[in-house]
């Protein structure tokens, strides 16, 4: 039996433009997701771990960065278990490369020549590791391997490879990195899984914090997957329908009880948007940004067209919402949705501010 706790996509030193200050807050809830990660290997114990790419941000950090890293590396090392690692579209190979720059495994108190730790690249893309009957490669599909012995593939992608892909990649298990959300599945003779981000990396969409256990057991028939949580932040997409909304102080208050600061809050204002409802997404962001890691309030609620009868032509409300109605008409018919959401909104503001205050003739 052979075990292993899978990764990828740890994206240690990120920037995040979009938190602020809190920037440098997150890049340490990264390190010690991927600290808690190497402490789940050594507690379980697995005899194998795999960082199917981006480890890093950037295939250029600080020698510092690299080093911390390198210490936490350090406790698989003694603990005797085998980490294997292939960059990632962001932490690329080349010759401007940290791994080009620095020795990982000499870093991280690994044997040369060793197997203790191995980066798998394109001159070096194959390794064996007879002690655990385990043969890994980062090539896909991957080269003839001998049947004997487990034959695991690995490999870094934008998005995870087709089924018939997967079917041929010539291996009984594929570790994937690049996807952001966990998932595992079988095509073929082959088992596979995403092990997703450890900790949330796009504050926008990413919906997993996990890592990958995977058990390869010759007396079951295709290898187990097991998720983990390692990660803190959440991220939470919530719809709020204005219609059930009083005002902005009731919808502070509602999301208010959310608060967490470990929370990416995506919210989103659904539904009919009457005329006297006055509701400012951005003040609402300000207000609450102390609350939550982050908070993103999206306007996707939509005024009505004008119900009953229509202030006369000949005013100005009743001119204004004629036009605006037609001119709404012909931009929803060509699919012109921004414009036409705009116009909408145009149209919301103008009948508060006109046809109430016309009189009816």
């Amino acid at each position: 039996m052979l075990r292993i706790l899978q990764t990828a996509d740890v994206h240690l030193g990120a920037r995040y433009p979009l938190l602020g200050e809190r920037a440098s807050d997150q890049r340490e809830r990264q390190f010690a997701a991927f600290a808690r990660t190497v402490e789940l290997a050594i507690a379980v114990p697995v005899e194998l771990v795999i960082i199917a790419g981006d480890l890093f941000d950037s295939s250029v950090e600080p020698r510092r960065s690299v080093e911390r890293v390198a210490a936490v590396l350090k406790s698989l090392v003694a603990a005797g278990i085998r980490t294997v690692l292939i960059p990632g579209d962001h932490d690329a190979p080349g010759r401007a490369s940290l791994y080009h720059a620095y020795d990982l495994a000499a870093l991280a108190g690994a044997a040369a020549g060793g197997d203790a730790l191995t980066v798998l690249t394109a001159d070096g893309p194959d390794l064996e590791i007879p002690v655990l009957g385990v043969r890994l490669t980062a090539r896909f599909p991957a080269p003839d391997l001998r049947d004997d012995g487990w034959r695991i593939g690995v490999v870094h992608a934008a998005e995870r490879p087709r089924d018939d892909e997967i079917a041929g990649a010539g291996v009984d298990y594929l570790a994937i990195g690049g996807p952001h959300s966990a998932a595992s599945g079988r095509a073929g003779t082959v088992s596979w899984g995403v092990s997703g981000v450890p900790e949330l990396v796009d504050l926008e969409r990413d919906d997993s914090t996990e890592v990958l256990l995977v058990t390869l057991d010759e007396a079951v028939a295709h290898p187990t997957v097991e998720r983990r949580s390692v990660g803190r932040t959440r991220f939470e997409q919530i719809d709020v329908a204005v219609s059930a909304v009083e005002d902005q102080v009731a919808l502070v208050a509602l999301l208010a009880a959310k608060a967490d600061p470990d929370l990416v809050l995506d919210v989103r204002l659904r539904g009919q948007w009457r005329d006297e409802l006055e509701l400012d997404p951005d003040a609402l962001e300000a207000t609450l940004a102390a609350r939550f890691l982050r908070i993103r309030v999206r306007n996707e609620a939509m005024p009505p067209l004008t119900t009953g009868p229509l202030p006369p032509p000949d005013t100005i409300a009743g001119a204004f919402v004629r036009d605006l109605e037609a001119r709404l008409a012909e931009l929803e018919a060509a699919g012109e949705r921004e414009p036409a959401a705009e116009l909408r909104e145009a149209l919301r503001l103008g009948r508060r501010l006109l046809v109430a205050r016309e009189p009816q003739r």
